[in-house]
Order: C-alpha cells, then sequence, then structure tokens
C-alpha cells in the first residue's frame, strides 16, 4: 500500500484484523471507538511506515499499544472479552454447554497476563507467524515461542482448576 493511501484504502486493508484483536481485549462498548482510533493514527502515521513487516503487523504493533495506553488511561487491570460466538448452525449439542465452556475459557484467560493472551491470540487465533507476533510484541521470535510454550502450559494448568470448579490461588 503505497504512503499516499486514501483513509478508505486503509480502513478496507486493517479494519477486520485490528477488530478482532481489539475486539478479544477491551469491553463491547469501546471496541469500535478503539478501533476506530487505532485505524485513524495508522493511517495518519502511514508516511513514517518503513515496509520491514507487513501494513498489518505494523498496525497491529499500533493496535497492542493503543490497547495498553486504554488501560493505562483506566488505571485498571485489562479483563479479556470472550464471547460465545454461538449461530443457529451450530453443531449438535447443548448450547448452554457451549456458552459454559466459552465463559469458562473467558475466566482463565482473564486470569493470564497480557502478553500470554496476546501471544495466544496472535498466534492461534490469527495464525501469525513468530516473527510477525514478535513485532508486534516487540520481542524476538525465539521469545515468542518460549512465551507460547509458558500461555499454554499456563492456560492447561487454569483451565483445568477453572474446570474441576476450584480455585488457581
Amino acid at each position: 500500500m503505497p504512503k499516499e493511501a486514501s483513509f478508505e484504502q486503509v480502513y478496507e486493508q486493517l479494519f477486520a484484523p485490528v477488530y478482532r484483536f481489539v475486539k478479544l481485549r477491551i469491553p463491547e462498548s469501546e471496541v469500535d471507538d478503539v478501533t476506530s482510533e487505532i485505524i485513524v493514527k495508522v493511517w495518519r502515521s502511514l508516511p513514517g511506515f518503513a515496509g520491514k513487516s507487513s501494513l498489518t503487523t505494523w498496525a497491529l504493533r499500533i493496535a497492542y499499544h493503543q490497547v495498553a495506553d486504554y488501560y493505562r488511561a483506566l488505571q485498571a487491570k485489562p479483563k479479556l472479552q470472550l464471547q460465545a460466538e454461538i449461530g443457529e448452525d451450530t453443531a449438535e449439542g447443548d448450547p448452554s454447554e457451549q456458552v459454559a465452556t466459552s465463559l469458562s475459557v473467558s475466566h482463565t484467560l482473564a486470569q493470564m497476563s497480557e502478553a500470554q493472551v496476546a501471544v495466544i491470540q496472535l498466534r492461534l487465533v490469527q495464525s501469525l507467524s513468530a516473527a510477525e507476533t514478535g513485532e508486534i510484541l516487540g520481542m524476538s521470535g525465539r521469545a515468542v515461542d518460549s512465551l507460547l510454550y509458558r500461555a499454554k502450559k499456563s492456560f492447561r494448568k487454569l483451565y483445568c482448576v477453572e474446570a474441576a470448579g476450584g480455585n488457581a490461588t
């Protein structure tokens, strides 16, 4: 994308990945506003884009910092908002079980560090490479792989405690 790209071009290319990234990190009522702020910030910063990474990776790095700024402004610990997406055409089974699982996963993720949640989302949900994830989080690809390993291990431990109805502390 050229550095002189129109706002519409930037919006069309980056809205979906930025929105998905933000949606898992902040309260639902704020997602649209924060996503819009990020897209505007990316568009205004486009002349400074060096092209050392993909535009999406660069935009998600800006989003990562913007979410951190959002919580710094609130002076509150981030809480992950994970909502069950249960459509009419879901697989057979009790929808209440799906909701319970979603709530359990959400509660488990809320107990993890922001870096662990970010690496899980970027590597496993958005399927970014370790290098791209490292670019966003400001660490090496090897550090990303190590963080992902620890995040998975932590998730398993916390989720098993959650599923057993216990307390991880």
